[in-house]
């Protein structure tokens, strides 16, 4: 990528990007020669109105059309874009800002990964998918979840007895360790809880309590939420 152009609606965002990233301003008439246009606005903004903006000033032979609208499928924007335009949905991971995170990308007819690959392995690993699970995985990677989890980690190691300062270390290294320990066995969750779970021990009791409060129903509903709010998301969009 030669350059990175940015249209955007607040002029301040503009600008900082300008000075932090280098990056050009673009304009609703501005008509560059772009290999790749991406869409980044929300679901309940006008899509629509956007895809039309591409349509006019782009070229579907020259230039790829990335997406990362939760929710608004492949079809919805290439019933306005037309039918030659080749499509990308996109859902990027706040994570690969650090070097984690897995993006769910789909591939529109007449697109293919020679197109994007080069552009999304900037930001982190993707993974290829069928449209049909993007919803799914833009529901299921968020890192709240985990965030969720720490915080009532750590509020567990204070109710207990802990200062929060060393509950907090704790909860971050043996959340950071167990799943790099998992990593390295290779091997389901379950196998390693059965070897932890010595009969009459810590780790069964600790099980116990969490099945009887109903803490991984807990999770599953959450997740399930979160898939059906991007699939309405993109349901209501414009």
């Amino acid at each position: 990528m030669d350059h990175i152009y940015v249209e955007e609606v607040s002029s301040e965002r503009s600008d900082y990007l300008a000075r932090t990233y280098g990056t050009g301003t673009a304009t609703p008439d501005s008509r560059v020669d772009a290999d790749i246009v991406v869409i980044a606005v929300r679901p309940q903004d006008d899509v629509a109105g956007v895809a039309r903006s591409i349509a006019e000033r782009f070229d579907p032979a020259k230039t790829v059309v990335v997406s990362i609208v939760a929710g608004y499928t492949i079809a919805k924007l290439q019933a306005v874009l037309g039918a030659d335009w080749r499509v990308v949905r996109i859902i990027p991971n706040t994570l690969t800002t650090v070097d984690y995170g897995y993006s769910g990308a789909a591939l529109g007819e007449g697109a293919n990964k020679d197109d994007v690959d080069a552009f999304l392995t900037t930001f982190g690993k993707v993974l290829y998918v069928e449209e049909r699970l993007i919803d799914i995985i833009t529901g299921f990677y968020p890192p709240n979840i985990v965030y969720h989890f720490i915080d009532a980690y750590v509020d567990a190691g204070v109710l207990a007895g802990l200062p929060r300062d060393i509950a907090k270390a704790i909860a971050l290294d043996t959340l950071i360790g167990g799943t790099e320990f998992l990593k390295q066995k290779d091997v389901l969750p379950q196998v390693l809880l059965n070897i932890n779970n010595s009969p009459g021990g810590v780790g069964i009791t600790q099980a116990y309590t969490l099945n009887k409060t109903g803490f991984a129903a807990a999770i599953q509903s959450a997740v399930l939420a979160a898939v059906e709010r991007t699939t309405a998301l993109g349901s209501n969009s414009k």
